[in-house]
């Protein structure tokens, strides 16, 4: 061998007698030539690697050895494609055919030529054809890039015209067995149109394609084999067919992947549109980033009269010859699209700080700007729109000369990334071997100066971009890296999703869901004014991450914004009135019940937008006014009445909600309000049963004729007005005759009068508990009535006296400490209460040891009915709960009321008020019971809110509690910890005044 021989590269004994072999086949010449070529690439290892990969190919292409030594370093696709088909390597050394360029009409009769060849009916035979045709002119792309270095412009224009070939060619093998299947389309006409850098002739090496399919019109097909379709039906299932034969990947690779979300709807829509649709949709809902979308589109395939009907149709919606304010903050918009990006990663070409998409913005924006008025800047290149827009005198030539170089560099970066294994990628390898076969694939010597280059051409992007554009974006992006990257639908899913994660989102991935669903709203909504898509969706998400939850708050944001029927007007709302916006995320991060009732009511927004203090602070009076008004608006039809009930306690139940979730109303107004829904609704339902009641059986007379009442007494929560979010109703039904009487008659007869209400109780029940497409009004808890639920369900005035004057036990007396004349002859159930049971009540002694009873129930309910452990505390029935507060009150309300009738007092806290002003209770005590007993409703009150139920534990550990904590205002990283403090020492204060109070 010669002193230039393989020997020389110094390369591992293997490797360098693998390739001492391959020199002996090529002989003396040959082998120098091969060594000089591997030695010039800087990449010795690599390049011999590879070279030994296809030295059959080389062995049979003389002369090719720094060609193949170019095209294995840039791209090991390439090398799979010679080691399957050899000869090709001798084919494309051909000066004449790889000095020669592509021209997309000699390609596609080449093609279509080749595709006659085969079996028109065999698909593999189709594919495998298409894709050898792709990959030998692929080869051949890459050698006129990496072997004789012509300029990316021309590349790119080359690359697309191997697309169009191979989209011409099979479109009509593709459609023939559908016109056999079912005959000619009437109307007859299909075009592919190309967009993106199809559109624009400047396709990377490995590029999708962005189509928009269009036919003529919507009719039949004539009929064939398979008989006659719509042409929608035809022509979907020749874009399904061209779709999958372009993108599938088989074992000879595959042509191009196709993307078809730049079609009207995106995703959402269908695959072909016809002609009139296409122009009605853009005429109707076309937004400005899709006139951006349509400067790069032409008709790359089919009918192409069609295509330019389509786009002079187009016209006046792509090119403005006015400027009107929606276009620029569209603009302003886009903008903010390509600031997103730029707060990617530094290795990103595309995307990163003085990337491709930088350049390519100021093109399309300019463009954009001035095109309505100026016809030449209508063109679909980057390259070319750079240069009109300096024969415009709208840029500089200096700085059209700078972006112009900058842009092929980077381009060229790309396309020998994206060659590497034919993946679509604009990613830098990190620092290391990889980064230095780039580099070296290249031209340079080293990394460090491909790395200096790069920074001199990004460095000028960059300026360049925030001189023209200006940079006013870029503070507040700052301050949320991580959102932005989120809201970057260019970059791959992992990315976003680490983004999100740090951000503080527990589960990341669905986060991204959310994300994207709301991305979609967004650029489908019409936003005619004010910021853009970009712009809202980043504040939206600020907002989301200051929530207690902000995985929740994402997720009901997404489905909020998805729920809206004109999306438009409701997101402008909360762009420009932060207040609105932040009360709407801080609602989504911290119910979930309220927030699926607005979602599925999204009309109810109007209580955020409309808040003030008199709306907020409802007396009751106002609430029964405006309950009568809107039971007074709807019609006779008791159905329509009871949906009318239920919309409205959904609206008032959101409307608390608010308050409360903004720390605007305390516990005892919550209840106050609930308390007064309830009684209005309550009454309302009473009302309707009555009538049914009346309808069917007539009136209950007595033998005086005087009509028998019935009440309704309110207990527990309701009768105390201490309502909370999802409380049950605890109701006791009295009427006041004598069973046996019979009713007026109706249109089902006569029937006594206990069967009568008992009927009328159980209408009621129905009304109230029966689940409906709004929700229910109440559940309803009947259980506290004499003999429980072995009773009857009502029970006459008689009955009640008898049973508490002889059987009553202790829990019963003090259960009707609570009771409240609340529906039905509201009249009779007070004169019941006060003359008839207040003496049973309040005036008797009670029994000996009865606080010994008192504490050995209390103690049983903890036992039985708390269920505390490590894991988890019950606000209500646990140590130091509701309950140890209610219990010592009623107690104490048990013990005096006899000789102090203030004390006789529904409510918990009026009773300790009433209860420390007499004397029969110390101050301290009644303080930290109502202390204790506020802390722990507002607990169970956010807790319900939560969970939309009543739920009876809370967490003592883990995430539960860090987002309980944050929700009840407990900021930090400790957020949890602080609130479990706190909730044990209000527990033990409780329990110790609970205790103090039973032994007095």
């Amino acid at each position: 061998m010669t002193t230039a021989g393989p020997g020389t590269l110094g390369l591992p004994e293997r490797t360098g007698r693998e390739l001492e072999a391959l020199a002996a086949r090529l002989g003396e010449r040959r082998a120098a030539e091969l060594v000089d070529a591997i030695r010039r690439t800087g990449e010795i290892d690599s390049a011999t690697r590879g070279l030994l990969r296809i030295q059959e190919a080389l062995l049979g292409a003389p002369g090719a050895e720094a060609l193949a030594t170019r095209l294995v370093l840039a791209s090991e696709s390439m090398q799979r494609v010679l080691q399957r088909r050899p000869g090709l390597l001798r084919w494309v050394h051909r000066s004449a055919t790889t000095s020669a360029q592509l021209d997309a009409a000699a390609l596609a009769d080449t093609l279509a030529t080749l595709l006659r060849r085969g079996d028109g009916e065999d698909t593999e035979d189709l594919l495998r054809r298409l894709r050898r045709f792709k990959a030998r002119q692929a080869l051949r792309l890459a050698a006129r890039d990496a072997w004789l270095g012509v300029g990316m412009e021309t590349l790119g224009r080359e690359q697309t015209a191997l697309a169009e070939a191979l989209l011409r060619a099979v479109l009509p093998a593709l459609e023939a067995p559908l016109r056999r299947r079912y005959g000619a389309p009437v109307p007859e006409g299909f075009v592919v149109l190309g967009l993106g850098k199809l559109g624009g002739e400047d396709l990377n090496w490995s590029s999708d394609i962005d189509l928009v399919l269009v036919h003529r019109g919507d009719g039949m097909t004539a009929g064939g084999t398979a008989g006659s379709v719509p042409t929608v039906t035809y022509y979907t299932r020749l874009a399904e067919a061209l779709a999958r034969t372009m993108s599938t990947v088989t074992e000879d690779g595959f042509c191009f992947r196709v993307d078809l979300d730049l079609r009207p709807q995106g995703r959402a829509g269908a695959a072909v549109s016809s002609l009139p649709a296409m122009l009605q949709y853009y005429e109707q809902q076309g937004r400005t980033w899709e006139r951006a979308a349509w400067i790069k589109a032409r008709p790359v395939a089919g009918d192409v009269a069609l295509g330019q009907e389509l786009l002079e149709g187009l016209g006046p919606f792509v090119w403005r010859r006015t400027l009107d304010l929606a276009a620029v903050e569209a603009l302003r918009d886009l903008k903010m699209q390509i600031d997103l990006r730029s707060t990617a990663r530094e290795s990103d070409v595309k995307l990163g700080p003085g990337g491709i998409r930088e350049v390519e913005f100021v093109a399309a924006a300019l463009q954009l700007l001035h095109g309505g008025r100026n016809p030449a800047l209508r063109v679909r290149s980057t390259q070319r729109a750079l240069r009109r827009l300096v024969e415009a005198g709208l840029l500089s030539q200096a700085d059209a000369d700078r972006l112009l170089e900058a842009y092929a560099f980077l381009r060229r970066v790309e396309n020998r990334l994206q060659m590497v294994d034919e993946r679509q990628t604009q990613v830098l390898p990190p620092p290391g071997p990889e980064r230095d076969r780039l580099a070296h694939s290249l031209g340079f010597a080293d990394a460090a100066a491909f790395e200096a280059e790069l920074d001199r051409h990004r460095t000028y992007v960059a300026q360049a971009f925030h001189v023209l554009l200006g940079r006013e974006a870029r503070g507040e992006l700052a301050q949320e890296p991580e959102l932005v990257v989120a809201l970057d639908e260019d970059l791959d899913d992992g990315a976003r999703t680490e983004a999100l994660a740090r951000r503080g989102f527990d589960d990341p991935t669905a986060a991204l869901a959310s994300v994207q669903r709301l991305r979609r709203v967004l650029g489908a909504a019409r936003l005619e004014e004010g910021p853009g898509p970009s712009a809202v969706a980043l504040h939206l998400l600020q907002g989301v991450v200051r929530s207690p939850d902000p995985d929740q708050a994402l997720f009901y944001l997404a489905d909020f914004a998805s729920a809206l029927s004109v999306p438009a007007g409701y997101l402008r709302l909360l762009a420009s009135r932060p207040a609105v916006a932040r009360r709407l995320l801080d609602l989504f991060g911290q119910s979930a019940y309220l927030s699926a009732e607005l979602v599925r009511t999204p009309e109810l927004l109007d209580q955020l937008v409309s808040w003030d203090a008199e709306a907020l602070h409802k007396p009751p009076e106002r609430i029964r006014s405006e309950l009568d008004g809107r039971a007074a608006r709807a019609t006779e039809d008791p159905e329509q009445l009871l949906g009318a009930l239920r919309r409205f306690k959904n609206e008032e139940v959101l409307r608390v909600g608010l308050g409360d979730i903004a720390g605007e109303l305390e516990v005892p107004e919550v209840a106050r309000q609930l308390t007064a829904l309830a009684d209005g609704l309550l009454d309302h339902a009473m009302l309707l049963a009555a009538e049914h009641a009346r309808a069917r059986w007539g009136l209950p007379r007595m033998r005086d004729g005087r009509r028998a009442p019935l009440a309704v007494l309110g207990m527990g929560k309701l009768g105390g007005r201490e309502l909370g979010f999802h409380s049950d109703l605890d109701l006791l039904f009295v009427y006041g005759s004598s069973a046996d009487e019979e009713t007026t008659g109706g249109s089902a007869g006569r029937i006594g009068h206990h069967e009568y209400f008992a009927r009328m109780v159980q209408r009621l029940l129905s009304l109230l508990t029966l689940q409906y497409r709004e929700g229910r009004l109440y559940q309803v808890d009947t259980r506290l009535r004499p003999s429980g639920n072995q009773g009857p369900l009502v029970v006459s005035e008689e009955a009640l006296l008898e049973h508490h004057t002889r059987r009553a036990q202790l829990w019963e007396r003090q259960a009707l400490v609570k009771a409240r004349a609340v529906a039905g002859d509201v009249a009779y159930g007070e004169r019941l209460l006060g003359a008839a049971l207040a003496p049973l009540v309040w005036e008797r002694p009670l029994p000996e040891g009865a606080a010994e009873e008192i504490h050995r129930l209390r103690m049983r309910m903890e036992r039985e009915v708390a269920g505390e452990s490590v894991d988890q505390l019950n606000p209500k029935t646990g140590q130091g709960g509701l309950v140890d507060v209610e219990f010592a009150t009623q107690y104490l309300q048990l013990v005096h009321g006899a000789v102090l009738p203030a004390v006789r007092q529904p409510g918990t806290l009026d009773a300790l008020a009433a209860l420390a002003a007499g004397g029969k209770l110390h101050r301290e005590d009644a303080g930290e019971l109502r202390e204790g007993y506020l802390f722990l409703r507002r607990v169970e009150n956010r807790q319900r809110l939560v969970h939309g139920r009543a739920l009876q534990h809370l967490p003592t550990r883990g995430r539960p509690l860090l987002l309980l904590a944050r929700r009840l205002g407990y900021g930090g990283p400790d957020a949890g910890g602080a609130f479990l403090s706190e909730y044990r020492a209000v527990a033990a204060t409780v329990r110790a005044a609970y205790v103090r109070v039973l032994q007095q």
